[in-house]
């Protein structure tokens, strides 16, 4: 019995502005590519994923990064920025906001409201009571 082979379809994932040069911004590259492939695990139908990268020289050696990310899925679409000096640390920061994207669902609430003790007995005291004179009349 052989396993059946898993298609693999190319997810839209696109990084806009960034230089692919040096190492350093490869490496980011591939960061955002991996974070998005185990989002799609939990989300499967991602629609877009797309990272601009806008530098700003602050001088003439250092360079400040802004990075906008934008995941659509077809319910809802989520949108983040982060910046910093390194381009790596950028996508690394972005890296780790995915995965908490993918251990706390959006849509459900933080915490569970339980009913206080006094509320249950008085819906449980008027759930019998109602039921009683409905069958008396």
């Amino acid at each position: 019995m052989g396993q059946t082979p898993q298609v693999s379809t190319r997810l839209p994932v696109y990084i806009v502005g960034l230089e692919g040069q040096d190492p350093e911004s490869s490496l980011a590259e591939t960061k955002f590519r991996k974070s998005i492939e185990s989002l799609s695990h939990a989300y499967p139908d991602i629609g877009e994923a797309r990272a601009t990268v806008r530098a700003f020289s602050k001088g003439k050696e250092r360079k400040h990064f802004e990075v906008h990310v934008l995941i659509r899925m077809p319910k809802h679409q989520v949108e983040f920025i982060e910046e910093g000096w390194s381009i790596e640390e950028v996508f690394e920061n972005i890296g780790s906001k995915i995965k908490r994207l993918m251990t706390k669902p959006r849509d459900s609430p933080s915490r569970r409201r339980f009913r206080p003790r006094a509320e249950i007995a008085a819906a449980r005291f008027y759930r019998m009571f109602s039921s009683k004179t409905m069958n008396i009349t």
